[in-house]
């Protein structure tokens, strides 16, 4: 037998301590069989809550779900205000939320610009992708541009998943078109979704100082979408999401996800007894608090 909760039994000390305690004081505890009652009540409470058990045969589980890559662009068009309060605000509160909400799936994190880096190996560690999202930040730019080529190659080197999902956090780059990209993705068996976190109309840019960004001319730069990137979906048989909408991220990653097993587990399982105890606590209970246990002592007596 063991026990599945075995800190309730620090209560048993703790209450002989202040037995101790009342009688060093000069308190003096009489013993009656009321008393002796619902004190062993409290005891068989006790045991109780520690929650003794029987071990039984463990069995394996399988845990079943998808890789699930998101690609988040960082580059310095993402700071963009047009998707309140930013681009990538709204990219980090997005992942968040579909992060919390997912119990299935493991989720690997790729920042791109013009370079790409893995900020998080697929995992469920929760604690670990909040951590990361909450970090994410455009003073991590240390190059203009945004290379989408290079994040679906690392992020088809991060899952050996026959077809992994990959979510494209973006404002569409800078590119032209993406036909290539595309064609690779496909050929590599990623699925590709693009999440668009700009609007047609854009917005402006400012540098650290705070002044609107220029273009080398001396224009203003405003940054607005760019549609050529939802090719990506289209060749891979993903979908592009308009904006930062949870519901319809959670949707897609539900619906693509090819629930492979991602691991095996051996767990134990337990017969429980607590109910005894418990039964036997009430029972004393309930002769503590009437006088059927002072009548059986006078009996005795």
């Amino acid at each position: 037998m063991t026990l599945l909760a075995p800190a309730w039994l620090w209560l048993l000390p703790a209450a002989a301590l202040y037995l101790l305690y009342l009688r060093r004081s000069g308190v003096q505890v009489t013993w009656t069989p009321r008393t002796a009652a619902l004190a062993a009540a409290a005891v068989l409470a006790v045991a109780a809550l520690s929650r003794p058990a029987l071990p039984r045969k463990p069995v394996d589980i399988e845990r079943q779900g998808s890789d699930v890559i998101f690609a988040v662009d960082i580059s310095r068009s993402m700071q963009a205000d047009d998707i309140r309060p930013s681009r990538l605000e709204g990219a980090k509160r997005l992942l968040e939320s579909v992060v919390t909400a997912n119990e299935r799936d493991r989720f690997g994190v790729v920042a791109f610009t013009t370079n790409s880096i893995i900020l998080s190996p697929l995992t469920r560690d929760d604690e670990l992708l909040l951590h990361l999202f909450s970090g994410l930040d455009t003073s991590m730019v240390l190059s203009k541009g945004t290379d989408i080529a290079e994040a679906l190659k690392l992020s088809r080197k991060l899952s050996r998943s026959e077809h992994p999902v990959v979510i494209l956090l973006t404002d569409g780059g800078d590119a032209l078109g993406y036909q290539t990209e595309a064609a690779w993705a496909k050929a590599h068996g990623l699925t590709v979704n693009v999440v668009m976190l700009a609007t047609a109309s854009g917005s402006t840019l400012r540098e650290k100082d705070g002044k609107l960004l220029r273009d080398e001319e001396g224009s203003i730069v405003v940054s607005a979408r760019n549609d050529a990137v939802d090719v990506l979906a289209e060749a891979t048989g993903g979908t592009v999401i308009e904006g930062p909408d949870a519901a319809a991220l959670s949707d897609t990653i539900a619906r693509q996800g090819q629930k492979e097993v991602l691991s095996k587990t051996k767990v134990v399982l337990y017969r429980e007894l607590f109910y005894y105890p418990l039964a036997l606590a009430l029972l004393a209970a309930m002769l503590g608090m009437t006088d059927f246990a002072a009548r059986l002592g006078r009996r005795h007596a």
